[in-house]
């Protein structure tokens, strides 16, 4: 029964999820057109007459980032994860190649054309660009020397790094819903533009950095209290080995 309750509320959030991703795919498609349009300047000032290295980095950009978004979910998934792992590797190497595509467009348009709110907003945005690449690149290396715990760890990082552009959208949703927009400038220059730059993906780490601590000490405490969840002396496999990497 305590299965099914989980497979169920697994269930509503992801259909929750990807109707409030519907919106985000929308304008991303959005952009696509009109970034591929011979007048996209005067359709969005991402774009600019002229300058076609960083107009293809936004679009490469903002394609990866749409896809990223919208697959990366069903990486978590637990009972896809334990009855089809040869997916859940395919799947997660393609985020992985998306997470890095996205962030080297990103961290290539920025120093090309900058950003809308200026300086603030550019280190912002590229620090971001560099931790969503670093991640997807630590989950690959740990994936490769089969460190479970680490690619474990590392994955909950890329997940919420991966929704940082929805967060972002997510969060200014919320704030003129409920304020009308105090604090924002259409430049970005507000005081909520501000802790915006860093607000959609800084907290969301530092969470999942005391999640991932706090579970490590309670592994650990259960090591030192049961000793036979501990692997034994190099050279003398028996049943303590296998249940541990059963625990882990």
């Amino acid at each position: 029964m305590r299965i099914r309750r989980s497979g169920l509320a697994t269930g509503i959030l992801l259909a929750v999820f990807y109707l409030t991703l519907l919106p985000f795919v929308a304008h991303g498609v959005g952009m696509i057109g009109k970034g591929l349009s011979q007048d996209a300047a005067r359709h969005s000032y991402l774009f600019a007459d002229g300058e076609n290295v960083g107009n293809a980095a936004m679009l490469v950009h903002i394609l990866a980032g749409t896809f990223l978004v919208a697959l990366v979910p069903l990486q978590l998934l637990k009972g896809l994860r334990l009855k089809y792992n040869r997916f859940h590797r395919m799947l997660g190497a393609c985020l992985v190649a998306l997470a890095w595509i996205t962030g080297l467009a990103g961290m290539s348009y920025i120093p090309l054309r900058g950003t809308i709110g200026g300086p603030l907003m550019s280190a912002a945005f590229f620090l971001y660009g560099l931790c969503l690449f670093t991640a997807a690149l630590m989950v690959a290396r740990r994936a490769l020397e089969g460190d479970r715990a680490g690619h474990w760890a590392w994955g909950l990082r890329l997940f919420w790094l991966a929704l940082g552009s929805w967060l972002y959208r997510v969060h200014y949703t919320l704030w003129y819903l409920l304020t009308g927009g105090v604090g924002s400038e259409p430049d970005f220059s507000g005081p909520f533009d501000q802790v915006q730059n860093f607000a959609f993906f800084v907290p969301y780490l530092l969470a999942v950095q005391i999640w991932i601590a706090r579970r490590r000490q309670r592994h650990q405490g259960a090591l030192v209290t049961n000793p036979w969840l501990c692997p034994p002396a190099a050279g003398r496999p028996d049943k303590r080995r296998t249940l541990c990497r059963y625990r882990r």
